[in-house]
């Protein structure tokens, strides 16, 4: 009877311990659930207890594999830069993590051949995903064929898959009307200036503010501002302190470029001249001409009668003395 228990013992003991372990997994993107080309991406995990780690990264395009060794602790990280991001076509992407399983040993893996990428179990082709080129913006089924491979039996693989949307850079202005040619809201001189808006783009960016005059394009001002993380979307704000601005129409311009991509946007801001509100407005009259005609027409008489006058005068005294 205790041998019995023994050995029960053991097959439980040798059962827990070929048990496929997953580790934690936590994406930092540019937003939830999204990727902006040319943002980085953080994949990171804990509790990694089997070894090297997999990512198959499918989307649009698009195929690659990525391997990365946890540290003691289990902790593992990987990192898609810009670079690479900016190779990416929108729409949806899938992040499988494999995990190695209790063996420590991949049996899935890709065969990257001249006319497509295979799945293989220990070599053994299971299925043919095509050529990257016929990958669409529904990346499901291509997903779904590689996840189907960790179901076969003599295989301990643990394939844990992640969705994103791709997206390229974009810029929004909060108070701008698209009706109106995004026409912001007037604003007066002597105050300061607070614009603000939202981005598809990660807090790792910043954002180039120019303000340049609409009628010869003559660059005002320009300044980076961050992009700062938000609950559902990310947001920007752009501030200049009084006086602001001459009055007059500009336009205000705010993006960034990286690689190749660019993502940027424009809107018009009108700056009025400051009025004390209910002061009345004083005409300034035009000087009015004197005409030369005019001006003798009217001096000549009073010369001749000033000059009657005056020899009526020498008369009389002429006279008195005699």
């Amino acid at each position: 009877m205790k041998s019995y228990a023994l050995v029960l013992l053991v097959v439980l003991l040798a059962a827990c311990v070929s048990l496929p372990v997953t580790a934690k997994v936590t994406a930092v993107t540019s937003g939830p659930q999204t990727i902006v080309k040319a943002d980085t991406v953080n994949i990171t995990g804990t509790d990694a207890a089997n070894g090297t780690m997999a990512l198959w990264i499918v989307g649009r395009n698009y195929f690659n594999l990525l391997t990365t060794a946890p540290d003691k602790k289990g902790n593992f990280i990987f990192t898609i830069k810009p670079d690479e991001t900016n190779r990416f076509s929108t729409g949806q992407y899938a992040f499988i993590i494999q995990d190695p399983g209790a063996d420590r040993n991949f049996e899935i893996t890709p065969l990257l051949w001249s006319d497509g990428i295979r799945v293989a179990d220990q070599g053994k082709v299971l299925t043919n995903l095509g050529d990257k080129s016929s990958f669409k913006a529904d990346i499901g089924p291509v997903a779904g064929a590689i996840l189907n491979a960790s179901s076969l039996s003599g295989t301990d693989d643990i394939f844990t898959p992640y969705y994103f949307s791709v997206e390229d850079p974009s810029v929004r202005f909060n108070r701008a009307n698209p009706s109106n040619g995004m026409k912001l809201p007037d604003q007066t001189t002597g105050e300061s200036i607070l614009i603000t808006g939202t981005t598809n783009m990660g807090p790792e960016n910043d954002l180039t503010v120019e303000i340049r005059n609409a009628t010869d394009r003559t660059l005002v001002t320009s300044r980076s501002i961050p992009v700062e993380e938000g609950t559902n979307t990310n947001q920007w704000t752009y501030s200049l302190d009084a006086p602001g601005l001459a009055a007059g129409e500009y336009n205000v311009t705010v993006g960034q470029q990286k690689y190749t991509t660019i993502g940027e946007s424009s809107a018009r801001l009108t700056i009025l001249e400051y009025r004390i509100a209910g002061s009345p407005t004083i005409p300034v009259l035009p000087e009015l001409p004197v005409a030369t005609g005019d001006f003798y027409s009217l001096i000549l008489p009073l010369i001749i009668s000033f000059a009657a006058l005056i020899i009526i005068g020498i008369i009389m005294i002429v006279s008195l003395r005699k």
